[in-house]
């Protein structure tokens, strides 16, 4: 997965040196070469949404390491317990988690048909 190219270039979110300032430069330069449109997304609980199944297969493509892909799924499949109750988790990301970001930008790339 080193080599290959995961993001589109276009991808700002939660990505190291792509940040709003950054996404901003990029509009400014598409209105100057003659674009005219821009799409900018919010998908409302998209966090709680993604599908393991789906991420798990894609990432699993390109990443051959079995046991980081069996740690990634014993991540997303975690317990979750509130005060009553607790139950497995089979879709979504955990809140506030440090990877959930990236994995809902991955998941994201592969939705939107992404392959270079």
């Amino acid at each position: 997965m080193r080599n290959a190219p995961c993001f589109r270039d276009s991808s700002h979110g939660f990505r190291p040196g792509r940040g709003c300032k950054d996404a901003l430069r990029a509009v400014d330069e598409w209105l100057k070469a003659g674009y005219t449109w821009v799409v900018d997304a919010d998908i409302k609980g998209y966090f709680d949404h993604i599908s393991h199944d789906l991420l798990m297969s894609k990432i699993g493509e390109p990443l051959a390491d079995r046991r980081l892909l069996s740690l990634l799924e014993a991540y997303l499949k975690q317990d979750i317990m509130t005060e009553c109750e607790s139950w497995t988790a089979t879709q979504g990301t955990p809140q506030g988690a440090v990877l959930s970001p990236l994995l809902a930008a991955l998941t994201i790339q592969y939705l939107s048909g992404f392959r270079q």
